[in-house]
């Protein structure tokens, strides 16, 4: 009911503002960093959180993504950053190789107990996914400043407080990708009511066309 009140109020402002010979629509709103059209957005809570693979994680779970993250942003993260990037999460490998395997342990039990099989994988699928929704174009510029930050302060943690600290730290990383679905879906209550508003002018009032811009 939100988003068609805003598609109304959207139109009535377009259509109001000035006399209908003298309207001229803006251009078709764009999906926020080339975004691909129609993308499917992950489903909400009862809160109206997005659900990312991110949500509600503790303990080796959440340091598990989070190595994933930060293995994604020194692969592809490019800029003046990067090879700092590329030091940290490098000193973080050599670090904390044991706590790596011991959640990368933890993480196959537990796919393994999910799915009656030995996690292997199922381990490899997560993974995949994982690598993929962190890669997601649209949002690599935000998720790379704060990978440099995150990968800068587990480089520098003692295994049991980055252990604690792997939650707050995948929240971080993970809300340049909510703060994109936000702005996506903003961005499709924009193109309907944009939609709506030429659809209206083309018809015209009265049995008269009005001249619209075409997107």
């Amino acid at each position: 009911m939100t988003r068609w009140i805003g598609v109304v109020a959207a139109i009535a402002a377009l259509n109001t503002a000035v006399p209908a010979s003298a309207q001229s629509l803006p251009e078709e709103p764009q999906a926020p960093g080339f975004a691909a059209p129609n993308l499917r957005l992950p489903p909400r809570n009862a809160h109206g959180d997005y659900l990312t693979p991110n949500r509600d994680l503790a303990g080796h779970d959440a340091f598990w993504n989070l190595r994933i993250a930060l293995n994604v942003a020194a692969i592809g993260c490019r800029g003046p950053a990067s090879y700092q990037l590329i030091a940290d999460y490098n000193r973080i490998i050599a670090r904390h190789s044991p706590l790596i395997r011991s959640a990368e342990t933890a993480v196959i039990a537990r796919l393994g107990r999910e799915t009656g099989t030995n996690g292997i994988s199922t381990r490899d699928k997560v993974s995949t996914r994982l690598f993929n929704y962190f890669a997601q174009p649209p949002a690599q510029r935000e998720f790379c400043r704060v990978a440099g930050s995150i990968a800068q302060q587990a480089g520098a943690m003692e295994a049991a407080p980055l252990l604690s600290m792997a939650p707050a730290m995948l929240a971080q990383l993970d809300q340049p990708f909510v703060d994109f679905y936000h702005a996506y879906e903003r961005y499709e209550v924009e193109l309907v009511a944009y939609r709506s508003a030429r659809d209206f002018r083309e018809r015209g009032q009265g049995g008269t066309m009005l001249a619209a811009a075409k997107p």
